[in-house]
């Protein structure tokens, strides 16, 4: 039997100062890819079930702005600051001193953690019984009932952020990738098993978040195994506070401020959103789901793919392998997310009907989800992109940077949400938000170019790359209102119907995209394909 740390190349040497680097970046994108996009289609099948069963209902939006406070601890300890600031150290100890002495650096880091987490979550329960004698009924009763029960998952959530992160620098992004499937997978069973079972509306939320735990629990289960065969063993001494945590203590807490300032800026829509309408939370976050799957499956996997070669080619004092892993996971960025703007601005209406409208998602629900839609959809490529340029920051141990630039945003789009809410009501809300994802990507963009100094080569196939797409796009579009036009004469009642007015101009869309690219002489769509073939040789 092959090793399995042999086999995803955790003995591999550090790439060479040429194409090695976004060739991994290529192979941990497809790898991590293929499993986030598992992951991103079980997450919108479990909002499907949310829909059928709960619809815009004001107890599942109350569900989902309580679940936003343990989202807030999983941004920090988890795939957040913690992360963010623990792998760049953790490739550079991998790097100079070998895989004993990172693995040392990180079962400490990993107690240690563990112990402020339990500490957070007990004080957080008990705070939350104590002030339940004060709030007998209402929405703020049933907040108070469902974070003690859901504050848990923020322990095993946070661990399973940090296993990530080894693995990923380990180059193994399977395991990682596809485990968060257990979460909607559970969501999804009791949401269509145990809920209907369940009396009240509020009841059947309390099921909701025991089976956010349990999945949890689950994730946690699985990667564990996998880190062991990698010759993982956690020390039986008791943590401690060496010059290592130190230096990553110093290095998360501008990470902690920015990852905060993110969950604070949803927090903060989301209880505008409440006060606008009941069901505006539970429609926001439908549109969300919709937005963040397409771009957001390369962005996720692109990142967690560059970070670890990109902190190894920092520590190396490779500069230009930086430029060049940066770029690449840029334009195969918005390879992805350009043409899916187009798509969900001229299909969201008929891609609304087809995914949720059933059940208690009603005719209302598609009408409230599909206007916010309309706003969030030409985010896209700012919300893929922000991930991948920050990560030039932190694998460059530079967290400060990134906050500054967090702050001022979260202060342009509270003050934009505020100014929008009332003429675009929730939709307001969803155009605030996409307008300050652009201005956090330019700004950090701009700092980047001032730190890096990229050659000009390397402008001029930037700027040729998005000519090329913005060409592309352009001929989809055509195809994408010729083949919609078509469509609506096949119009019938029914599921059919729903499904031929979405894949068929979808169809058409992908086909006249990748076509001009092909004609034009792009090579991301090549770069892909490539990673493909390597991934199926081996």
């Amino acid at each position: 039997m092959p090793d399995p740390a042999r086999e995803n190349g955790a003995q591999e040497p550090a790439a060479p100062p040429d194409n090695g680097s976004t060739r991994l970046i290529g192979r941990g994108m497809l790898v991590g890819g293929t499993g986030t996009l598992l992951s991103r289609l079980t997450g919108l099948a479990r909002d499907i079930a949310y829909g059928a069963v709960f619809g815009t209902t004001g107890a599942y939006s109350m569900f989902l702005a309580v679940f936003t406070i343990p989202n807030l601890f999983r941004r920090v300890f988890g795939e957040g600051a913690l992360s963010e600031a623990f792998v760049p150290l953790f490739n550079e100890k991998l790097e100079r001193h070998g895989k004993s002495a990172a693995f040392a650096f990180f079962s400490n880091v990993l107690l240690l953690t563990a112990a402020v987490l339990l500490a957070i979550v007990v004080a957080g329960a008990l705070i939350c019984l104590l002030l339940q004698q004060f709030f007998p009924d209402g929405r703020p009763a049933l907040v108070l009932a469902l974070l003690p029960v859901m504050l848990p998952y923020t322990l095993f959530i946070c661990l399973f952020g940090l296993l990530c992160g080894v693995l990923q620098s380990l180059r193994h992004f399977a395991a990682p990738a596809v485990a968060p499937v257990l979460l909607n997978v559970t969501l999804i069973a009791a949401t269509l098993w145990l809920c209907p079972r369940v009396g009240t509306t509020a009841e059947q939320m309390k099921v909701l978040a025991i089976a956010v735990v349990v999945a949890g629990v689950l994730q946690l289960a699985v990667l564990w195994p996998v880190l062991k065969r990698f010759g993982f063993a956690l020390q039986r001494a008791r943590p401690q506070v060496t010059p290592d945590v130190k230096r990553l203590m110093h290095l998360m807490i501008p990470g902690v401020i920015g990852a905060s300032i993110y969950q604070i800026n949803v927090m903060f829509d989301r209880i505008l959103a409440l006060c606008l309408d009941p069901w505006s939370v539970a429609a926001l976050a439908y549109s969300e789901r919709l937005v963040y799957l397409p771009g957001g499956v390369f962005a996720v996997a692109l990142s967690a793919a560059s970070l670890p070669l990109l902190s190894r080619a920092f520590a190396a004092g490779r500069q230009s392998d930086i430029v060049d892993a940066l770029g690449y996971g840029l334009r195969q960025v918005f390879f992805v997310s350009v043409p899916c703007v187009l798509v969900l601005m001229y299909l969201g209406n008929a891609v609304v009907g087809l995914i949720y409208e059933r059940g208690a998602f009603d005719a209302d629900s598609a009408r409230q989800t599909t206007a916010a839609l309309m706003f969030y959809a030409p985010g896209i490529p700012a919300f893929a992109a922000v991930r991948i340029v920050r990560a030039g920051f932190y694998s460059r141990q530079d967290m400060k940077t990134p906050v500054r630039v967090g702050v001022f945003c979260l202060v342009l789009n509270v003050l934009l949400s505020l100014a929008l809410m009332v003429p675009l009501r929730h939709c307001g809300l969803a155009l605030s938000t996409t307008i300050a994802a652009y201005v956090n990507v330019a700004i950090l963009m701009v700092l980047l170019k001032r730190d890096l100094q990229p050659t000009m080569q390397a402008w001029r196939n930037g700027l040729l790359a998005g000519a090329r797409m913005l060409v592309a796009v352009a001929v989809a579009g055509v195809a994408v209102w010729a083949t919609a036009h078509f469509a609506t004469t096949l119009a019938s009642p029914g599921l059919a119907s729903k499904a031929i007015a979405v894949f068929l101009p979808l169809a058409a869309a992908a086909a006249a995209y990748l076509l001009v690219l092909h004609l034009v002489g792009a090579k991301e769509p090549g770069e892909l394909f490539a990673a493909v073939r390597r991934r199926r040789d081996r």
